[in-house]
């Protein structure tokens, strides 16, 4: 059964957020009260009844995991089977060993010195010093461009001291003062003199002060340890290099796994070679089993080799059991998840599998297909929330949600099979399955012998390998290939290399990035959440929020009264907000053995903000009143001042008008924050002085086909700025509408990672790889999955 309709329409809140989470709240009830304490449970849908439904098992694609400690083997369960397997066959060799010994993150697994870890973050004297031709303070030195530590005062009167010209190039200053910048002068203190503004004088102050330098690698390290938030420690990654731990080479393993072996090699051997290779793997341990070992390994490798094939189908065999979910594109992080539950030899279960064909290449659709049809067939019911009518055709029942988005949506159009789907007149999701949606209409920009080019010399991430791969300039560029062919990699390194080399610093996965003099910026458009607080919100991101505080704080009422802009945000105390449910509009009652219960707060009755603050009104509307409108609705009201109306303007460019302005930023999809992301990148591309290089990963993942073209037309406003845009991409048509397409591959993993076609979208249909089929394909109007 496939849930349909366009993006916004309430596939999602009935699969999901209904079906779903009742089947959950119906299990947890069989459990006792002592055990249901320990649950975090979800509150039960708001519906009437529910009949024949059963145990499910979902995979939302709104709450990925990226925990960098997550790995490939921990999300799919392999490596509780993995440790099973180390700790029962005989290769301990007689020692008394557990699965623990086989977890990093257990006391008994981890290396002692790094604590499971792998290493630590080091300063690198090469990241500190990246152009040792140029002097230490006019370009020598990113750390140095700026004031990033107390230390660097300390500096010239070490110059002074050692009678040092610092306008000469780092390169021929003394040796011995290098090293004491870098590493610090010892014992020796150096005495400076800082001034500094008095905050409520004009006059400043000298602040005087002798003490020993740490030295500029240390200063780094000593700054990045006390940063408190992941932001702030991102300031001073580009300085560090993680290094690996000298006691057990960077895996993190105690001794134990580190010696014992099974079939050739050790366990943080075997979590590094590819899925495919430990599929092979596991029949050489089979091949050596003796009888008496028979009973233990052979249902755990049974049942692991099921696992692994799963993965294999879903096009993941390239990826390393040691990947962690940090590194992992968005597709293939949801196609991990996906294995998980799909590995299962269950019957009479019902699988939620929210937007599977997600970041998938149409030639990995077909496995998709055929292990959902597996599933059915064993007597369990899939529920697919999807886009793709390729997998849409095949549906025995569709649920066609509409007729819009938001307010506009949360019909049930169409309930039955896909037939019925393509017979309605007001279905958008039937005109495209019965192929006769409106295609992608994009005026291409050509790429001519004058185009300038933004060139990555010497490419090398995760698997893939480049001497120069070249992009033109303002223009869009697609990245195509097979999932696992190095497209994520590709795109994650020119966004980190382009960044790296407009601010001087060094960049660890391209050696050297030319073609950027138009550029003054890089966007990373990606999937990530916006935010895990429920006060996020489309409004406090996009910053149209202070526009709308600013103009309540222009009212006449507000002015008589002495209230600025401040005083009309929720996030900050001793303004205007409610102080009871402190802005959120809601307080939570904790229910002990039952699910805690968000109840509309008493004392403002959920509208967030105190009376005072609810008396002052603009256009008629209250504050909370303004937060309450989609996107849509405010920017027909809102048109003043010219900075809201554009950004307005650039969430409706992107599709996003549906969503309410306070809409909780948890409550979005992937799709929807990147999406918000992209409307900040175009009122960036829009204002700023010099051109932007933006990069997107999979913007169309998650989309109904009829609001691909919305996308399509927002990338063509950063262009028309001026701006480069680079998208790495699945989705045929995009591809097919792109200035210039980059085709990686050939295969996935070991087997891809290399340019194998570049050139105009009828050059790449033209040559010989997985992707240039199902160009040609779309270019004659066929069916990418066949007819």
């Amino acid at each position: 059964m496939a849930f349909t309709g366009v993006s916004g329409s309430g596939k999602t809140s009935l699969a999901i957020d209904t079906l779903h989470n009742e089947a959950q709240l119906r299990y947890l009830e069989g459990l006792s009260p002592f055990v249901r304490q320990y649950i975090t449970q979800r509150n039960r849908p708001k519906v009437d009844r529910i009949l024949g439904l059963g145990a499910t098992l979902a995979v939302d694609q709104r709450r990925l995991n990226r925990n960098p400690r997550s790995t490939v083997a921990t999300m799919t369960g392999i490596d509780g089977h993995l440790g099973l397997l180390y700790s029962r066959l005989p290769a301990g060799g007689g020692e008394h060993l557990t699965t623990a010994h086989f977890d990093r993150n257990s006391s008994e697994g981890s290396c002692a010195d790094c604590h499971g870890v792998g290493g630590r973050w080091q300063a690198q004297e090469d990241l500190i010093i990246t152009h040792p031709e140029l002097p230490l303070f006019d370009g020598a030195s990113p750390w140095y461009a700026k004031w990033r530590s107390g230390e660097h005062a300390f500096v010239p009167a070490l110059a002074a001291k050692r009678d040092v010209d610092l306008a000469r190039p780092w390169q021929s200053l003394p040796e011995e003062f290098r090293h004491s910048v870098l590493y610090g002068t010892g014992e020796e203190s150096i005495e400076a003199s800082v001034e500094v503004p008095n905050r409520h004088e004009t006059a400043r102050m000298t602040y005087t002060s002798s003490q020993p330098l740490r030295g500029a690698l240390a200063e780094v390290e000593r700054v990045f340890l006390n940063a408190q938030t992941a932001s702030a420690k991102q300031r001073y990654l580009p300085y560090l290099r993680k290094q690996p731990c000298g006691t057990c080479g960077g895996s993190g393993y105690d001794g134990a796994a580190r010696s014992v072996r099974l079939g050739g090699l050790t366990y943080p051997e075997l979590l590094e070679v590819s899925v495919r290779q430990v599929r092979d793997w596991t029949g050489r341990v089979a091949d050596g089993l003796d009888e008496r070992h028979l009973e233990v390994g052979a249902p755990l490798l049974q049942d692991l080799g099921r696992r692994l094939g799963i993965l294999d189908r879903l096009g993941l065999a390239h990826l390393q059991l040691s990947r962690s979910a940090a590194t992992l594109s968005g597709g293939e992080l949801q196609r991990t998840r996906l294995a998980a539950q799909l590995s299962t030899e269950l019957s009479g279960i019902t699988f939620v599998l929210d937007e599977p064909g997600a970041g998938l290449h149409p030639a990995d659709k077909a496995q998709l297909l055929d292990i959902a049809l597996e599933l059915r067939a064993a007597g369990n019911t899939v529920l697919l929330v999807e886009h793709d009518p390729e997998l849409i055709a095949h549906a025995d029942w569709v649920i066609d949600m509409g007729p819009g988005a938001g307010r506009l949506g949360g019909e049930v159009l169409v309930s039955g099979p896909p037939a019925d789907v393509i017979a309605h007149p007001d279905s958008l999701t039937g005109r495209h399955l019965a192929g006769a949606g409106p295609r992608v209409r994009r005026a291409r920009r050509p790429v001519g012998d004058d185009a300038g080019w933004i060139q990555l010399h010497g490419v090398s991430a995760h698997n893939l390998t480049a001497e120069l791969v070249r992009l033109p300039v303002g223009r869009l560029t697609c990245l195509t290939g097979v999932s696992g062919s190095g497209k994520s990699a590709l795109l994650g390194a020119l966004g980190a290399s382009a960044r790296a080399a407009l601010t001087g610093t060094a960049s660890d996965t391209v050696r050297k990035v030319t073609g950027l003099e138009q550029h003054g910026w890089v966007a990373i458009v990606d999937q990530e959440p916006l935010g895990r607080t429920p006060r996020s919100n489309p409004a406090t991101y996009s910053k149209a929020f202070d526009h709308v505080r600013t103009l309540f704080a222009d009212t006449e009422s507000a002015r008589e009264l002495g209230l600025t802009a401040s005083w009309f945000s929720f996030n900050t105390a001793d303004g205007g907000r409610c102080e009871t449910c402190t802005g959120y509009g809601r307080t939570l009652v904790d229910m002990h053995f039952l699910p805690d219960v968000w109840v509309v707060c008493e004392a403002c009755e959920g509208r967030r903000y105190r009376a005072e603050a609810l008396r002052i009104t603009y256009q008629g509307l209250a504050i909370d009143q303004v937060l309450e409108l989609t996107v849509a609705e405010a920017a027909e009201r809102l048109r003043e001042p010219r900075q809201l109306a554009e950004t307005l303007e650039a969430l409706r460019q992107v599709g996003l008008g549906y969503l309410q302005l306070g809409q909780s930023a948890t409550e979005l999809s992937g799709g929807e924050a990147q999406r918000l992301k992209l409307a900040a990148a175009i009122q960036r591309g829009a204002t700023g002085r010099k051109a932007g290089l933006v990069v997107l990963d999979e913007p169309v993942s998650g989309l109904h086909p009829s609001d691909v073209q919305r996308v399509v037309d927002a990338l063509d406003v950063l262009l028309d700025s001026g701006n480069t845009v680079v998208v790495a991409e699945h989705d045929v048509p995009v591809a097919a509408s792109a200035d210039w397409v980059i085709d990686l591959g050939p295969g996935a993993g070991p087997d891809g990672g290399t340019v194998v076609a570049e050139g105009t979208p009828e050059a790449v249909a033209n040559a010989d790889t997985p992707t240039s089929g199902f160009l040609r394909r779309h270019a004659a109007g066929l069916r990418l999955l066949g007819d």
